[in-house]
């Protein structure tokens, strides 16, 4: 399949109505790079870390409470190494971080967690 960098180059048609929506939005080539691929690329890490019910289970626990290891652990019924792992993954995103107290890593939401269940529960409302 050969790559086309114009609409104008593809032997297709494209209904008139189309075809004028994108003219008045700059043309093909504008709609096509309006979005980054660096965007897109931040958004699919993001979704591959919350398509996980058991991260999931952790976020929303933690937004009620700050938990130890051993609770998270609890909560999504995995051994410590798999809760590492999800955690791991979380703090990697940016939607949890661990605060030393003694002997123990608390882990909590960071704003940018809460912000991402805010979205969540709105997304609640609107799924079919």
């Amino acid at each position: 399949m050969r790559k086309v960098s114009h609409i104008e180059d593809m032997k297709v048609e494209i209904p008139e109505d189309i075809k004028k929506e994108m003219d008045e939005k700059g043309g093909f080539n504008q709609v096509k790079t309006s979005v980054s691929m660096e965007e897109i690329e931040r958004l699919d890490s993001l979704l591959g870390v919350l398509a996980d019910k058991k991260r999931l289970m952790m976020l929303y626990a933690l937004s009620r409470q700050r938990m130890c290891v051993c609770m998270l652990a609890d909560i999504i019924q995995s051994p410590y190494s798999k809760c590492s792992y999800h955690i791991t993954r979380l703090k990697d995103m940016g939607v949890i971080v661990a605060h030393n107290e003694g002997n123990y890593l608390i882990y909590s939401l960071t704003p940018y967690g809460k912000n991402i269940l805010q979205v969540l529960e709105r997304m609640k409302k609107v799924i079919k």
